[in-house]
């Protein structure tokens, strides 16, 4: 008779971490749609993180990663020789999401000294050629264009090997045309 009553305990006591390991489960995958969220264009203002993201799962050379890359400014697709405040800002977040996605990010406009200007303080970034540090040794270049409709930003982005033509990675994505992008994309401010 107290086997029995032994039993039932543990027949109880089993069904008790079933129905916990059950709940933990389901509420594992009710997180995990967030997770994912996360990895779409949408979740951040220019969707970096997705392009970081995809050029390093997209990627045919693995070493790369280890291998130093630099990141350029986004162009208007309609003229490559013109930018903006949005396709500057995108590289911008992009180089940080490709740093936290384990790739090795030079930074091209370092320049070779610590400037001191006493209205905008302490800086070492320049766009000034003669100031740079001068030659990357980058293995790659991440280089992408943007371009603008009445309702869609549509950004392409590519990862080109320096020593041949061959794309490493790309990644291409449409973000929803909203007030402050046409801000960023025309320089009218505030921003």
């Amino acid at each position: 008779m107290n086997v029995s009553k032994h039993n039932r305990s543990i027949s109880t006591g089993g069904s008790f971490i079933v129905a916990i390991l059950t709940a933990l489960f389901f509420s594992s995958c009710a997180t995990a749609p967030a997770a994912n969220e996360q990895m779409r264009p949408s979740a951040d203002m220019f969707g970096s993180r997705f392009l970081a993201m995809t050029i390093h799962d997209q990627l045919r050379s693995r070493e790369v990663i280890n291998q130093p890359i630099i990141v350029t400014t986004f162009v208007n697709l309609n003229n490559l020789n013109k930018s903006s405040v949005f396709g500057r800002a995108l590289a911008e977040k992009l180089l940080t999401e490709l740093h936290q996605a384990g790739f090795t990010v030079s930074e091209i406009r370092k320049g070779k000294d610590v400037f001191l200007r006493e209205e905008l303080g302490e800086l070492i970034l320049t766009r000034d050629a003669k100031e740079t540090m001068g030659k990357t040794h980058a293995r790659a270049v991440l280089a992408g264009t943007y371009v603008a409709t009445a309702d869609s930003v549509i950004v392409n982005a590519r990862l080109i090997d320096l020593q041949t033509p061959l794309i490493l990675s790309s990644c291409s994505y449409t973000l929803k045309m909203t007030k402050e992008f046409e801000k960023l994309l025309t320089g009218e401010s505030p921003f």
